[in-house]
């Protein structure tokens, strides 16, 4: 865990900004890939008590990849979406330091539909996929709170500390809002017409470029 908060901070010592309509495109990751994306965003959110990200992968990817969310160095939030092989149906949430391993639907299509919601003041957290609930879970209440966090997305291998040796694959669509989404706001995003995220908007993305191997392309999710 301590390798992974190296990786993030000294990755945000370097970068170029950029800032574009992501419709259709894709961030595309390789097995040279060094460093995790940090997405940002205008201004500080304060303390982030509710959040929702909803983000879409591809089943047949033959390595890892992840979101995460930090506030300063402190480790907050992230789950990782495994790939080809035997790892295709399975992944894993860790929140504030406790793991919680969950299994995809069998039946998935090729590509997947993902929403990860966070209630602080009721320590509840849902995870959707393809618009249906397939984990829920209620955490003892401490007053977990996100502040200012910090958003990356990147191989999963980085942040349990390795390198991917093979090609990754691709991740679309990434959105955040600073609330809780409904059933139906869930099943809109799944169907391609839901609202965008307020805290990221895949059609007006920022983000930091930070010298890694990915490229952006076309998604079309390809073996």
């Amino acid at each position: 865990m301590e390798m992974m908060i190296v990786l993030l901070i000294f990755a945000s010592f370097s970068g170029i900004l950029g800032q574009t309509d992501m419709a259709c495109k894709s961030f595309i990751f390789s097995k040279n890939y060094n460093f995790p994306a940090e997405l940002t965003y205008e201004g500080g959110r304060g303390q982030l008590s509710k959040f929702t990200v909803c983000l879409r992968s591809c089943t047949n990817m033959t390595e890892s990849v992840m979101f995460s969310m930090l506030s300063g160095h402190r480790f907050d939030y992230f789950f990782i979406i495994l790939g080809g092989g035997p790892d295709t149906n399975t992944g894993l949430i860790w929140v504030k330091g406790q793991r919680v391993d969950i299994n995809f639907p069998p039946e998935d299509t090729r590509t997947r539909s993902i929403c990860l919601s966070w209630d602080s003041p009721n320590a509840e957290l849902v995870l959707w996929v393809n618009g249906k609930i397939i984990e829920k879970k209620e955490f003892e209440k401490r007053g977990f709170t996100t502040i200012d966090p910090r958003i990356f997305i990147g191989p999963g291998q980085i942040f349990l500390g390795g390198k991917p040796m093979l090609d990754v694959g691709e991740l679309t669509d990434v959105h955040v809002w600073d609330r809780v989404l409904n059933h139906q706001e869930v099943k809109d995003y799944c169907n391609k017409k839901g609202n965008v995220g307020n805290i990221i908007n895949w059609r007006a993305l920022k983000y930091d470029d930070v010298g890694a191997d990915f490229i952006i392309g076309p998604f079309h999710c390809k073996s």
